[in-house]
């Protein structure tokens, strides 16, 4: 899953002489990790593949980071242009 976002981040949101960013933070207390990957794109935002065509060249890096995750999402970057793709995986 974390490759996948990373790999998401520098296929979709890449423009040249900017780097994406991946966080990844532990919560022992709650039991899971948190993968964020960040990237300067902030108008191109992730969309689910229609249809969920399994068999399509695109569209199923969603799929592969919503599968393993309790929760994702995509929020606003932090006090720069971009956005951060998040997902919370629970870590027994």
């Amino acid at each position: 899953m974390r490759a996948e976002q990373a790999a998401n981040a520098v296929t979709h949101g890449r423009v040249p002489g900017r780097d994406a960013e991946l966080r990844l933070g532990r919560d022992d207390d709650a039991g899971h990790v948190r993968v964020e990957v960040t990237d300067v794109r902030g108008e191109r935002l992730p969309l689910p593949e229609p249809g969920g065509r399994p068999l399509t060249d695109g569209g199923r890096g969603l799929a592969l980071v919503a599968a393993p995750a309790d929760e994702w999402g995509v929020a606003p970057r932090s006090g720069a242009p971009g956005k951060t793709v998040w997902a919370v995986v629970a870590c027994p």
